[in-house]
């Protein structure tokens, strides 16, 4: 063997054993990566985790939230609180709040947790639960028990810690507001929490309109409520430039001024009837282009209107593949298919 010989083979060895390391170094990792995010998909999943969540609380929990009908949630709040658990529960009384809330309310406060109403003339319709500073359950749901087994809604359980932080400090500012205050001026920033109202790109708006824009490929809507002319007409203005866009939302005349837009415009809109047993869509997404790298997902609270993105209280995640991010979207896309596929094209 010659010298030459030798040392490509020593060149050889070592190169491999530096990509072997790589390899090594990079599933490594990948397995150390955080998961930020875990998807609970209703109707299907129940509410027993959060219930859960609630009776494993050590040391706080601070809610924000537009309808709570559900004894059992206010039993588990009651104990936790029982057992030393800082509980606090702001609710809104503004539209139907003061009505649909005031048993939780009164319930609540007399048994051992600190409850307020949300600041006046403000719709507080953010549904909302932190649980340890830790942990902070992001919803489309409102707590009424009533609706669960027959609405589409779904819950992005949020473990990064400056989205949790920011959330925090966001029910701090409207706890001591509580029963004044302007909550555009209560919210706290982090990358990827959309607010309303007064969020980090000027409105709540703007990110869904910024978030319909962004899709290359295809683009997915759910919501209760579409209205607002910027984002139906974004919807629209995807279809007209070759973006798949399709829409699953209920059946109403309030939606059918959008409805034409967008189907004009080449949006495939399916509807499902509103009925006492049937499945209701309650839950609000924007999905970009699912199964391709450039995945996102806008979730939460707010509903294409004009009231929802400028002057109630939401709260929305933006989602893209990392931190769990893409098992979210890959749930809440299995979910649409599902909800598609089960709805009638409109006309």
């Amino acid at each position: 063997m010659t010298d030459g010989t030798l040392f490509s083979r020593v060149r050889l060895l070592c190169a491999s054993g530096v990509a072997a390391l790589t390899v090594l170094a990079l599933q490594g990792n990948a397995l150390a990566a955080p998961v930020y995010y875990r998807l609970v998909q209703y109707p299907g999943a129940g509410f027993g985790g959060f219930y859960a969540q609630i009776k494993a609380a050590k040391r706080s929990i601070d809610m924000e939230m537009y309808e709570l009908s559900d004894r059992l949630a206010e039993q588990d709040l009651a104990g936790a609180a029982s057992r030393g658990v800082r509980v606090r529960v702001l609710l809104d009384r503004d539209y139907s709040g003061g009505y649909v809330n005031a048993a939780a309310y009164s319930y609540l406060r007399a048994h051992g947790v600190q409850v307020r109403w949300a600041p006046a003339h403000y719709i507080f319709h953010i549904k909302t639960t932190s649980f340890d500073d830790s942990t902070a359950d992001v919803s489309t749901a409102n707590l009424t028990s009533s609706y669960y087994p027959t609405t589409r809604d779904a819950e992005v359980i949020d473990t990064d810690p400056v989205q949790v932080r920011a959330i925090e400090a966001t029910f701090d500012n409207d706890w001591r507001a509580a029963p004044n205050g302007e909550p555009r001026d209560q919210t706290v920033q982090a990358p990827g929490l959309i607010w309303s109202p007064n969020t980090a790109t000027g409105s709540a708006e703007t990110a869904m309109v910024t978030q319909i824009d962004a899709a290359r490929y295809a683009i997915d809507f759910e919501s209760e409520e579409l209205s607002d002319p910027p984002v139906y007409q974004a919807l629209a203005g995807d279809a007209r430039r070759g973006v798949s866009c399709r829409i699953v939302m209920m059946d109403s005349s309030e939606w059918h001024a959008a409805f034409s837009a967008v189907t004009r415009a080449g949006c495939k809109v399916r509807v499902l009837r509103d009925t006492a047993t049937g499945l209701y869509i309650h839950e609000k997404i924007v999905l970009d282009d699912p199964g391709t790298t450039a995945e996102s997902l806008l979730i939460g609270s707010q509903n294409a209107s004009w009231d929802s993105l400028h002057e109630n209280r939401e709260l929305s995640l933006l989602i893209h593949a990392d931190n769990g991010g893409a098992g979210v979207i890959r749930g809440v896309g299995r979910a649409f298919r599902s909800d598609f596929a089960a709805a009638s094209p409109w006309s």
